[in-house]
This record gives C-alpha cells, structure tokens and sequence, in this order.
C-alpha cells in the first residue's frame, strides 16, 4: 500500500513537472510573439491570430526552450521586413566578450593622405556588444582623424564599401565629427513618430535620451568642414545604410558609388529569459529631410554614380578619381 502511494505521489509530481515545463515554453514563445506584435515596423499589415496560432502549435512540439527557437525564427520571417533576426543565447554570449575573447581579429580601420592631399578613412563594421570594444572602435578613428587632421587635407574620404553594419552607437560617435548638424538620421516606427539619433560629448543619444555614454581615452577630432566623399557599394548595409543616410542632403558631402543594400531600417534588441535576443526591426530609416527609406532592397542611391567593373582595381580607381574630383570641384565653391 505505501509502494503504491509513493508511487502515485512520483508519478504526479512527474506529471506536474512536465506541465509546468510546458507552461514555461508557451509563455517563452507568447512573450516573444507579443514583443512582435507590439513593437514590429509592420505591426498593422499583419494578421497577428494566424502569426500566434501557428507560432504556438509548432512550439506546441517543443520539450525545451531550444526547440522553440526554429518556431520563433518562422514567426519573424512572416514580420516581412527582411531584417528581424533571432540570437540563440550562446551567440549572444559570444558577441557580448567581444573580439579578443572569441578569438576574431578587430575590424581595421585604415586611413592615409593619399596623393599628399585628400585625406582617407575607413569605417568597417563592427559586430560586437562588448563596450570595451565600442570604445576602442571610437578611440581607434578619432586617433586615426587626428592625425589626417594635422596635415590639412583638401577633403575627406570615408569609406563605407564592405561595411554590412553591425553597432549602429559606436559607428555614429565615430564619424560625428563630420555631421554639419543635429537630427540627420533616425527612424520612423509603425505609428508614424520619428526619433532621430544625435551624438554630443561621448553620449549617444535617441531622441532626448542618452542611451549610451563612451569612454573616450581620445580628443574628439575639430567638426569638419571640407568637402565629405562618402563611399558606397551594393554591400554597404543596415547601420552603415544609417551612416549614409546621415549625409544625404548635407552640403558639402556627396555619396560615390551605387545604391546601397536596402535594409534601410533600424532593430532594437529584446533579451528574453534564457539570454536569447529577439532582434526586431522597428522602425525604418529617415535622413534630415524626412524622407523615409521604406522599400526593402531598393537602398539608398548615390549622388555620383559607379559603373561596376569585374576589374576590382579600376573600380576602386574610378573611386577614387571620383572622389578626388568632387573635392576639387568643391573647393572651388
């Protein structure tokens, strides 16, 4: 008789094991569908019933919160931005140690006076939330600025070419020093509302809020007021989309190249309880003149136009020939 009791009280709590378990899945799952619902670029296009309903029946499967990630991942394809993306938590992990930790080589951010007068800077992507590297990112240009600096270039050179995106903060402390002035880039979220993204005395800022502060080990560089070449190719994604953005319609900078990738839209990163991020597009990209760049894979378009070449060495020449014309061109205003 006791056998049978103890026996029974096992095998309920098993049961209760096995139900709570379950409950935790759903509940892993219905809050990441509900930071969807409410916060997606395309909240209103979209038939959230049949979203949840499917979502939850394939998670419905799941023994684990692993085994829903593939069902999460379904979910965010049918958000239809072509931008929303799912971090498992060891990615996540990776990512925020950083560079040297996982064992990567640190982007290179290269720079030279070439031709003895126009000064060149690249700024590459950076895939990391480790602060530790946002600031030696920021650092790293501002030392490379000052220096072109101190030999009075003509004009200036930045580089997007290959720049996928990546942190949009420490790719925008980077090159603030050449913004002519406040709220040139932001986004534009379902309900219409647009914050734009300032940056003043190491703090980023969304709209009115600091979102980050830097440690800056480095002088920021003098504004620039020279002539600006931005250059841009079919590469040059997401937050490097922002960073061209911020220079369309200022005066004296120009974008070189061709239109940029098309994923014209900003994520914001949602932590959920196993240490997973939900990377979720919220709203799209406006430059200072409103414009919103809404059309997935149309890009943002060049002011002087590149014709691609399967020769990579006169491509990059045409470059920079480009560049250097539109700096002399300039000068002469």
């Amino acid at each position: 008789m006791k056998k049978l009791i103890i026996f029974t009280f096992i095998s309920t709590l098993c049961s209760v094991h096995t139900f709570a378990q379950a409950d935790s899945i759903q509940m892993y799952v219905t809050k990441a569908l509900k930071i969807m619902k409410n916060k997606s670029v395309n909240k209103s296009k979209l038939n959230w019933e049949d979203i949840f309903n499917k979502t939850l029946a394939e998670a419905s499967k799941a023994k684990t919160i692993k085994e829903t990630y593939p069902s999460i991942k379904n979910a965010l394809s049918s958000l239809n931005d072509s931008h929303s993306n799912f971090y498992p938590e060891e990615m996540v992990r990776a990512y925020t140690l950083g560079y040297k930790a996982t064992g990567q080589e640190f982007p290179v951010i290269k720079s030279e006076l070439l031709e003895n007068q126009y000064a060149y800077i690249s700024l590459p992507d950076i895939g990391s939330f480790n602060k530790g590297d946002w600031n030696l990112y920021i650092n790293t240009f501002y030392v490379k600025v000052n220096e072109l600096q101190k030999r009075n270039p003509k004009g200036w050179i930045i580089d997007l070419r290959g720049n996928f995106g990546g942190m949009l903060y420490p790719m925008y402390a980077a090159i603030a020093p050449f913004l002519d002035s406040k709220n040139v880039v932001g986004t534009k979220d379902a309900e219409g509302a647009i914050e734009y993204y300032n940056y003043k005395n190491g703090g980023f800022y969304e709209g009115s809020t600091a979102t980050q502060l830097f440690q800056l080990t480095q002088k920021e560089p003098k504004a620039v007021k020279k002539p600006i070449a931005i250059l841009v190719n079919k590469v040059t994604g997401s937050s490097a989309e922002f960073i061209t953005a911020a220079f369309v319609g200022q005066k004296n900078a120009n974008l070189i190249g061709t239109n940029t990738q098309g994923l014209t839209s900003g994520n914001q990163e949602y932590k959920l309880s196993d240490g997973s991020f939900l990377v979720l597009t919220i709203g799209n990209i406006v430059d200072r003149t409103g414009k919103e760049y809404a059309k997935i894979g149309e890009g943002i378009f060049p002011d002087i136009k590149i014709e691609k070449s399967t020769d990579e060495t006169k491509t990059n020449e045409d470059y920079l020939k480009k560049a250097f014309k539109f700096i002399d061109g300039k000068k002469k205003d």
